[in-house]
């Protein structure tokens, strides 16, 4: 049966039988260390090991309190935006300003504010959890053979990167999920209204998955993107109507401001940063930006070209293209953000069965180096998102080389296999 044809549910095989002696260690050591990133939550046993966790004082919950105070802001009729104390009513512990779209402040951080902050918190780190495990039902359930289930299972399981996401009760694993949604629609596995529905879902959550659009383009799927176009305006418009100050708060997040020395910024453009700094030292602010902009335009540029040429086209590839050109040309790419990546390299590992693209799940999955670059914890004292270059520059590039080059060899196979003629590479 081709890819393309393949049900969001695999026709019925007893995967869990017979398992090989590889497979059934890997699924348990898959479970094992995601119990121990969910106990951590509460015990702070991992939290030496991430950047932003030691700069945050091991405090959970900063970026969900931010959707719960925007949610209290909605509420006393102010601004979900504003973050001056003075003027607004804090109900949370600490909290980060709001950034996205208005209509989840309105809706889930209204809801929200139903219940205290903590629980609020544990109700929706139990969320995450559950989106996390459907997720991974769904690769377990579509999976044609033992070796694909106990695999793409495991990728969902066992990656570190989704503790932060819990920890700081980010919004990643919910955009995961609408992109894991979207690449089955583009597969085959659901009709296109679907994937519209899941993508234009994304757009209103996060914003980032806007990236996507060229793929609907390439598609001809205009009722999505008109689709896309009118539920950002419906939901959006009127409240920047009662709200004009909140337009250019919401628009502020989307400048990236002049690159710097920034320890918890995981992505190319931080690493592209490192590495211009080191080999040329004292290189004044604005040439770091015309490297930056003349980056962003060679990679968008060439996955444009990739997309529209004429030819056939792969939605499913272009698809994992454009969700992995985020990760090369957003200026803030936190190391929660690569939770983001697990649907693309479940999608590819199911169309490709390559090792590569398991290599870049290991690396993307296992822990920074931060724990050896600073043991002693002086993150906390810097502040948090924000520290002086590590010294000697190059421990900085291989620092934020981590998790940018795994997911930069992760663009180029990409670009290459959609370059590829049709069909070729794909597993009988």
């Amino acid at each position: 049966m081709d890819d393309a044809t393949l049900p969001l549910h695999a026709p019925p095989v007893d995967r869990a039988r017979r398992l090989r002696p590889w497979q059934a260690a890997l699924l348990v050591g898959a479970v094992l260390l995601h119990l121990s990133l969910l106990v951590s939550w509460r015990t702070g046993t991992w939290n030496r090991f991430t950047f932003d966790s030691v700069a945050t004082g091991g405090w959970r919950g900063w970026d969900f309190y931010a959707l719960y105070q925007a949610g209290r802001n909605v509420l006393d009729g102010v601004s979900a935006y504003e973050s001056d104390n003075e003027r607004i009513q804090v109900v949370v512990p600490r909290y980060t300003p709001f950034r996205y779209l208005p209509v989840s402040a309105y809706t889930v951080g209204v809801a929200l504010n139903a219940l205290s902050p903590l629980w609020a918190l544990r109700l929706w780190v139990a969320f995450e959890e559950a989106l996390l495990l459907g997720c991974a039902y769904v690769s377990w359930r579509r999976a044609r053979d033992a070796t694909e289930a106990v695999v793409t299972t495991a990728m969902w399981l066992a990656f570190t990167p989704y503790y932060l996401e819990i920890y700081l009760g980010q919004f990643s694993i919910v955009q995961a999920a609408l992109v894991h949604l979207a690449l089955i629609a583009w597969e085959g596995g659901l009709g296109g209204a679907w994937g519209d529905a899941a993508w234009i879902g994304s757009v209103l959550w996060k914003q980032n998955t806007a990236l996507l659009a060229p793929v609907l383009v390439r598609m001809g799927r205009w009722r999505g993107l008109a689709g896309a176009g009118l539920a950002v305006i419906a939901t959006s418009a009127p409240y920047f109507a009662l709200h004009p100050e909140a337009l250019g708060a919401f628009a502020a997040n989307l400048r990236s401001g002049p690159p710097g020395a920034m320890l918890g910024n995981l992505g190319v453009r931080q690493w592209l940063y490192s590495a211009v700094s080191a080999l040329a030292p004292g290189l004044p602010p604005s040439t770091h930006e015309a490297v930056q902009a003349g980056w962003v335009a060679l990679v968008v540029l060439a996955a444009l070209w990739l997309t529209l040429r004429r030819r056939p086209a792969d939605p499913l590839l272009l698809g994992c293209l454009w969700m992995t050109t985020y990760f090369l040309v957003y200026h803030h790419v936190w190391e929660h953000h690569y939770v983001m990546a697990l649907p693309v390299l479940v999608a590819l590992y199911r169309r490709t069965r390559s090792g590569l693209v398991v290599g870049v799940w290991g690396f993307l999955a296992i822990w920074t180096p931060y724990l050896f670059i600073d043991p002693a914890g002086l993150a906390f004292y810097h502040g948090p998102m924000r520290w002086t270059p590590l010294d000697p520059p190059l421990l900085d590039v291989a620092y934020h080389a981590s998790k940018a080059l795994p997911i930069l060899v992760l663009w180029v196979y990409l670009a290459r296999r959609v370059a590829a003629p049709p069909g070729a590479g794909r597993p009988a």
